[in-house]
């Protein structure tokens, strides 16, 4: 890369940098926080547990702008699970000022203390990360291998995390599919450098491994996502839940940047709404459909795997009935739709089915035995014969389908469409709520969930 090229990109960083520093403000209200949840803390907490400060916070590397201070409460490896579960929760109450109940391998707390967000949560302590007994058991060690070594490089992490959640790839939610920020910082502890991070990942592919621990980044045939082995469980893949799409999108994102060094790639693009008669010409004159319902009182992390199997289930089944399916895509707002676009919309009344060649004599007359509407015949050396489709028209092919097969949607998504369903169809769709995403989907802008 060029010296003018290098400039440009150290130019770039000095004003990203004010972009995701916490200020003097934020660190305050932080610490103000944090010491007067230590105190409630200290009141009820008591031995054989303990508490300890993880994640981000903890390790300096928060974004501007999101601060949550994340607590953990120890118990002993012996303790009862419903004991853990019970009594972290009493203690989450406890100590903020306001709760709601969240969920993740333990119901845990989420609250503020003096303005600020809080997370409570439960977890064992274990000498050993192959002992661990659920997914959050793993966060003590994951801060112990990380606070030092991650030292010097907190606002490489934050710029890394900035570059992210511009392009809207950030975070492990189910939701996004993106990087987490645990991964963030092994990368940058991995490489060195946001920078030095940006110029590797240009290269990355499907098959990718970075072996964080060995330090070292090979290939390995077959794979279908990048792999990163965690340095404290080896076992484990810290990009499990990233798809291969934001990776892709994450490689288009560096190659970009360091082709053109600009700002705006640490500031979120603003949605463009788009032109309503752009829209209404493309659904006039393509064949997009959407199935509208309530939507299920339930934890996003657990509503969009359902909606994407969903989406899956009536995807596979309109290629198998013939109708082209382009594109299909889902998403949850005050409502749950299911996007699908085909490429063909009516079908006709028969289909040609084929049967054996006219050499394979007994499997000719076996053919030929079926009682059927249409005659068979031969053609180019081998039997065929028309049969009636079961559907002809897309639109009522979803509607059918959905009725008869819910049970296979996922357990709250299918039990909402059992109760009832709207397939909208072309310029019903103006009536959607986000346009954007509507937009996105249609391929008129580059929006879209990953």
């Amino acid at each position: 890369m060029s010296g003018t090229a290098e400039m440009s990109l150290e130019e770039v960083i000095r004003q990203a940098l004010p972009l995701v520093l916490p200020d003097e403000e934020e660190r305050r209200k932080a610490k103000e926080a944090e010491e007067e949840l230590k105190k409630r803390l200290e009141e009820v907490v008591k031995p054989p547990l303990e508490f300890r400060f993880l994640g981000s916070y903890a390790r300096n590397t928060w974004l501007k702008g999101s601060l949550e201070i994340d607590v953990f409460i120890l118990f002993p490896e012996d303790t009862p699970k419903e004991e853990l579960e019970q009594k972290g929760l009493e203690i989450g109450k406890a100590v903020v000022d306001e709760y709601e109940l969240r969920y993740a391998a333990h119901p845990y707390v989420h609250g503020r203390v003096k303005g600020v967000e809080v997370d409570v949560v439960p977890c064992y302590r274990l000498r050993s990360p192959e002992k661990i007994k659920s997914a959050v058991d793993r966060t003590p060690f994951h801060h112990e291998w990380l606070k030092d070594r991650v030292k010097g490089k907190e606002n490489d992490v934050r710029l890394l995390k900035s570059f992210l959640k511009a392009g809207g790839i950030y975070g492990a939610e189910y939701k996004v599919r993106g990087f987490s920020g645990y991964l963030c910082e092994l990368l940058i502890v991995f490489y060195g450098s946001f920078i030095d991070v940006v110029r590797n990942a240009v290269k990355w592919t499907r098959n990718t491994v970075i072996d964080v621990a060995g330090g070292k980044v090979y290939r390995k045939k077959g794979l279908e996502n990048i792999l990163v082995i965690d340095p404290v469980d080896e076992k484990r893949n810290v990009a499990a839940n990233l798809s291969v799409d934001n990776l892709a999108r994450f490689v288009e994102r560096c190659r970009d940047f360091l082709e053109s060094p600009a700002i705006d790639f640490f500031i979120p693009e603003k949605p463009k709404v788009p032109d309503v008669e752009v829209l209404r010409e493309e659904l006039e004159r393509r064949a997009i459909y959407a199935v509208e319902f309530e939507k299920p009182d339930i934890v996003e992390d657990n509503l969009y795997p359902q909606l994407e199997r969903a989406c899956k289930r009536v995807h596979e089944f309109l290629e198998r009935n013939g109708f082209m399916p382009l594109r299909s895509s889902f998403f949850a707002g005050s409502k749950c739709y299911l996007f699908f676009e085909v490429g063909v919309r009516e079908l006709s009344a028969i289909l040609k089915r084929i049967g054996p060649p006219f050499e394979e004599e007994e499997h000719v007359k076996k053919f030929l035995r079926k009682r059927r509407k249409y005659a068979a015949f031969i053609e180019g050396g081998r039997y065929w014969v028309y049969s009636e489709r079961s559907y002809i028209s897309a639109r009522e092919a979803i509607e059918d389908f959905i009725r008869k097969e819910w049970k296979s949607m996922g357990k709250n998504v299918g039990e909402m469409l059992s109760k009832g369903f709207k397939v909208l169809k072309g310029v019903e769709l103006l009536e959607f709520e986000d346009p954007v995403f509507l937009a996105s989907f249609m391929a008129l802008s580059r929006k879209l969930r990953g």
